[in-house]
């Protein structure tokens, strides 16, 4: 499945996809609960992931990224929905995939750009994962964007 989502009043011809980012992110769920990072600086909560490096194929890419900002080790099980996201200056694709928890027994392995901005790992139930994306106050001024993004594919996910 693909969703694309547009900024204010732009359309796909508006937006520069020149400047066009691709990333991953891993659904992982763990007896009840489900894998997220909340990213302090920022007051976001998101599904592990980030940017596919060159020539990395997808599933390798969420893998890597989930077990450097989570130490947990993963096995990627499918592609579930691609979101992209349209603005005038950028365009971001993530793409949402289920994985299989394996283990957590290896060291995170953050950027300087992840620990400044300080990644909590956390678990949390579906009912919180929707309580968050529904009434939590981010303070960033694009959170809500993101947390809706998030929200689209936990939702087409499970």
């Amino acid at each position: 499945m693909k969703i694309e989502i547009f900024a204010d009043d732009i359309n796909k011809e508006d937006a520069d996809l020149s400047n066009h980012s691709i990333g991953c992110r891993g659904i992982i769920k763990k007896d009840d609960l489900y894998l997220m990072v909340f990213v302090k600086k920022m007051g976001v909560f998101t599904f592990p992931g980030g940017r596919l490096e060159e020539n990395e194929a997808l599933k390798k890419c969420v893998a890597r990224e989930v077990l450097e900002e989570t130490g947990v080790k993963v096995k990627v099980l499918e592609k579930k929905v691609s979101i992209t996201e349209y603005f005038i200056e950028s365009v971001w694709t993530n793409h949402y995939f289920l994985c299989e928890y394996i283990n957590n027994d290896s060291k995170r392995n953050l950027t300087e750009e992840e620990n400044f901005l300080g990644l909590d790992v956390v678990w949390k139930t579906t009912e919180e994962i929707l309580d968050i994306f529904e009434n939590y106050e981010t303070i960033h001024e694009y959170g809500q964007n993101i947390h809706n993004r998030e929200f689209l594919g936990f939702i087409n996910s499970i």
